[in-house]
């Protein structure tokens, strides 16, 4: 009876014990010898790009102001301006900077580029109404970014593209991305990032 009783209380200390280790167990097994999840979407708003497309520095140019900028050491968000700037063009250059003005006090870690084939393709109405908006300084780097934007397989020239500080093409929005979706992943990388 006494030994029926120890075996009892035994087989309840490992049942609660196993209670609290087959999950950890089971998430173990899951992570590291199936799928699970393989393909599921972050927390992201874009799309990641993998690998990362080194794009490495550029001279960029503020046309108003004449300011030299550089392409590293900033987040730099990306648009592409293939024809002469209508409105879908001019909304989207409207969108990135109120995108940027809704970052706040973090507006001067984000800077905005526009890739165009010309700069006769922006009207300095445009780029005012942008306040801020950047352009390729020379025509080099300009089919240098063209190559390496569009060595990248889903390359669409109406998305918007995200390059990292230290130069890397990262991550990807789609025509249609909600810009409040933007804003998050940015604040989320620049917290990150401190």
């Amino acid at each position: 009876m006494m030994i029926s009783n120890i075996l009892k209380s035994r087989l309840k200390l490992i049942s609660i014990i196993l209670l609290f280790f087959m999950p950890v167990i089971y998430a173990w097994y899951l992570v590291f010898f199936t799928d699970f999840k393989i393909d599921s979407k972050g927390v992201e708003h874009g799309l990641l790009i993998r690998p990362i497309i080194q794009i490495g520095n550029s001279e960029l140019f503020e046309p108003i102001s004449r300011e030299i900028y550089q392409l590293t050491g900033k987040w730099t968000l990306v648009s592409f301006v293939e024809n002469k700037c209508d409105k879908a063009c001019e909304f989207q250059l409207y969108e990135l900077r109120q995108i940027w003005l809704a970052l706040g006090k973090d507006a001067n870690k984000i800077q905005r580029l526009a890739i165009a084939k010309g700069n006769d393709l922006i009207s300095s109405e445009q780029i005012k109404l942008s306040q801020g908006q950047l352009l390729l300084k020379n025509g080099s780097d300009l089919n240098r970014l063209h190559n390496l934007f569009k060595s990248y397989p889903d390359f669409n020239n109406e998305s918007i593209y995200l390059i990292d500080p230290y130069g890397n093409l990262m991550m990807q929005y789609k025509k249609g991305t909600n810009p409040s979706g933007i804003i998050k992943d940015l604040e989320r990388l620049i917290r990150i990032s401190k």
